[in-house]
């Protein structure tokens, strides 16, 4: 299965714009493909303040992974640029996640401007099920979007992300109304109420 890696950065007051550019100059050293988002609109408004999250991909197996980050800390200008991104930012996370299910479907020429992240988490003993009612879904609803399901390798092992990448908000919204229509008995996998993150793309690479 393909890897990626996602890098959540919370920039301190006034350091958006800084650690924005430092992520930017960071991912285009990567040489790997991926995107960097900005919050359209906060999934929790009352608690920490809104990431930027870069995803780094293009990982065929897990030693592609152990390889970067053996590469990463054997080389201090890397560490020194990332301690410096992290030193702007109240706080930092770093996921490695799994893409599940067959290849997503591929859109010639696609440039997707939007992501949304929806974090699942299924009941004790149904998560397998749940990842299989996602991916019915997918199959389901692609056709004018991109929707990817994944799981990142740490953390509950009960919790799923479904994303989908668009080139509107709209088609964000039409797509979640037509998926709802294919959700079958998905309400009775959750163990809570899902969350859902919304991101712009402002860097993309690999194109």
């Amino acid at each position: 299965m393909p890897y990626f890696l996602n890098f959540l950065r919370f920039p301190s007051a006034g350091n958006m714009s800084k650690v924005l550019d430092a992520m930017k100059e960071t991912h285009a050293a990567a040489g790997r493909p991926g995107q960097i988002t900005a919050p359209v609109s906060a999934a929790n408004p009352i608690g920490s303040r809104p990431a930027l999250i870069s995803t780094v991909a293009g990982f065929a197996t897990l030693d592609d992974i152990d390889l970067l980050q053996t590469q990463f800390f054997e080389n201090d200008q890397m560490q020194e640029r990332q301690n410096a991104i992290d030193a702007m930012c109240d706080s930092t996370s770093y996921m490695v996640s799994e893409m599940l299910g067959d290849d997503p479907v591929s859109l010639d020429g696609y440039k997707p401007t939007l992501v949304s992240r929806l974090i699942l988490e299924a009941k004790v003993g149904r998560t397998q099920e749940l990842i299989e009612s996602a991916l019915d879904v997918r199959r389901k609803t692609e056709g004018n979007v991109i929707r990817i399901v994944s799981r990142s390798l740490a953390g509950p092992i009960s919790r799923i992300r479904v994303s989908v990448f668009a080139t509107s908000l709209q088609a964000l919204e039409d797509n979640r109304v037509e998926a709802l229509k294919h959700i079958g008995n998905m309400p009775d996998l959750l163990a809570a109420s899902p969350i859902r993150h919304i991101g712009r793309v402002v860097y993309r690479s690999g194109d």
